[in-house]
């Protein structure tokens, strides 16, 4: 079941779809809707489901046909993504299911589709998860600002990210919904017919997972190239936000 999903929206021009990480929401892009609807676009930012404003549909959950409905609603023939994380995962898959769709790909830290995760994450999957199977909510939100922001980050980066994962924990409840069956690992090869435009990227400080997944991604789709985010970690959008902005808006033109 498809629904149309809460957005924001900025600017006229070719459409440019932002797509959060599996722990924020739409709002992480509230900085960044003005400048690039000034730079001559056409900005829709959507909570996916169980994020930000976006219940949980019944159902197998395919985030990336909800995407494609929304830009239905909203009269968008086609678009650039750029997803962060779980959203460049998200915009990945719009990219081989509907390829006519989607005129670039902005991927920022996103998972390669065959990802094993380290003994790093792995580790802190495990424990977000006894934390929330013990019924502690709280503690699986310092588990997860921990993993997903970098040492130092100020205090108020740190809150904006606990308020947003305290939200879809909320939504989510501590059972995880069904996903749909995921296009991409149904197909091996299916990685290197992705044949976009594509900028894969991750910050220099971000997990081994992300940093040498999106050298893997870079080397396999036909249109890609690769970028290092200086000082960012696995946000860079909340991290770094103008040299984020600035490698976009340089990808795109």
């Amino acid at each position: 079941m498809s629904v149309t999903l809460p957005h924001d929206e900025a600017g006229s021009g070719p459409a440019l779809v932002l797509l959060h990480a599996g722990i924020a929401d739409r709002t992480m892009w509230g900085e960044h809707l003005e400048p690039l609807a000034d730079a001559g676009y056409r900005v829709v930012a959507v909570d996916l489901p169980g994020f930000g404003e976006a219940p949980v549909p019944p159902g197998e959950q395919a985030a990336w046909l909800d995407v494609l409905r929304t830009m239905d609603e909203l009269s968008i023939e086609r678009a650039a993504l750029v997803g962060n994380s779980f959203g460049g995962a998200v915009a990945l898959r719009m990219a081989f299911v509907a390829p006519e769709r989607v005129s670039a790909l902005a991927l920022i830290s996103a998972p390669p589709p065959d990802m094993e995760p380290s003994p790093q994450l792995a580790a802190a999957w495990e424990a977000e998860e006894e934390a929330l199977e013990r019924g502690d909510t709280e503690a699986a939100i310092q588990i997860s600002v921990d993993t997903w922001t970098m040492p130092g980050a100020p205090q108020d980066l740190r809150q904006r990210v606990a308020s947003m994962q305290r939200r879809a924990f909320e939504l989510q409840g501590v059972e995880e919904p069904a996903d749909a069956p995921d296009p991409l690992e149904e197909d091996a090869e299916a990685l290197g017919r992705i044949d976009v435009p594509a900028l894969v990227a991750a910050g220099e400080h971000d997990l081994v997972d992300f940093t040498e997944g999106a050298r893997k991604m870079a080397g396999t789709m036909p249109q890609a190239r690769h970028a290092m985010i200086a000082g960012a970690g696995h946000l860079a959008p909340l991290e770094t936000p103008v040299a984020f902005r600035e490698l976009v808006l340089g990808f795109l033109r």
